[in-house]
């Protein structure tokens, strides 16, 4: 009794006997039409949205923000390049990723610290942040750096200028039940932007807020959309996006009227603004 045979094999060995020269280019033609098609609708249509964007008149809500990302500048992520760079460019806020050595040490890194010589000290950053007025977006990867990280601020009078970021409501409790309890802090939270329409879960996404104490929403900008925005500027929150490095990506942000953006492309946003509708 023989195998029965695959449908896949089937179809190859019908190729194989059956497809032609004449329509092995034909079948080409085709498929290399449809792509060229489908790139031109593509374009059309991203051209139709970026102009329908630079048709908009640019407005910004109070005290509008460009955070610059660490990293921002073409420099390495958490390092005191980027620190520097970002102080030669007059930022108005920084991103510093915070974590912990197993020695309690407070330093820069986004990934997990397990040694006593990984990440950049954060003592170093603030030294040369002390005598600035930029503000500071502490990115918290690891609660238990809350406490001592607090400490450093003290001691660098840095505590009115900085905000905490990357708090989830998982760790919500953690940061009321930290020292850092009384700082600003945005919740770390992924909108649905098809919910977002429907009243009830408005209203849970508000509650939300309340309840954690959150000044606002950080979220990639992908979750973002004007009725987000809207919602939560009615009710007295903000609204932070990120990591917004292109161009087209810029002018869909700006339209929705964030209170932040964050960026490691800051000039790239700044001329966005400038050229917007020229």
């Amino acid at each position: 009794m023989t195998d029965k045979k695959s449908k896949w094999v089937k179809f190859k060995r019908f190729l194989k006997r059956n497809m032609t020269p004449t329509w092995a280019k034909h079948v080409s033609y085709q498929i290399f039409a449809f792509i060229v098609s489908l790139a031109m609708v593509i374009g059309v249509a991203d051209y139709a949205v970026t102009k329908t964007y630079d048709e908009m008149e640019l407005t910004f809500v109070e005290n509008f923000t460009i955070t610059a990302h660490t990293g921002a500048y073409d420099t390495r992520m958490n390092s005191l390049e980027s620190v520097k760079a970002a102080l030669e460019n007059n930022v108005q806020i920084i991103e510093l990723d915070i974590r912990q050595r197993p020695d309690h040490t407070v330093v820069m890194s986004h990934d997990i610290v397990v040694t006593n010589n990984d990440g950049v000290e954060l003592e170093k950053a603030f030294e040369l942040l002390r005598d600035t007025e930029i503000m500071i977006n502490l990115d918290i990867k690891e609660t238990r750096v809350l406490n001592p990280l607090y400490q450093l601020l003290i001691d660098y009078n840095l505590v009115e200028r900085s905000f905490l970021t990357g708090i989830e409501t998982i760790n919500v409790n953690a940061v009321k039940e930290s020292d850092c309890a009384n700082m600003d802090y945005y919740l770390n939270y992924m909108p649905s932007r098809t919910k977002i329409f429907f009243d009830e879960y408005r209203v849970k996404l508000i509650d939300l807020l309340e309840e954690t104490g959150a000044i606002g929403i950080n979220c990639n900008y992908k979750y973002a959309s004007a009725q987000l925005s809207s919602l939560l500027h009615k009710k007295g929150y903000k609204l932070s996006v990120w990591t917004i490095d292109t161009e087209r990506t810029a002018k869909k942000m700006l339209a929705i009227k964030p209170d932040n953006i964050t960026t490691k492309k800051p000039d790239m946003i700044v001329k966005v603004i400038q050229n917007w509708g020229k």
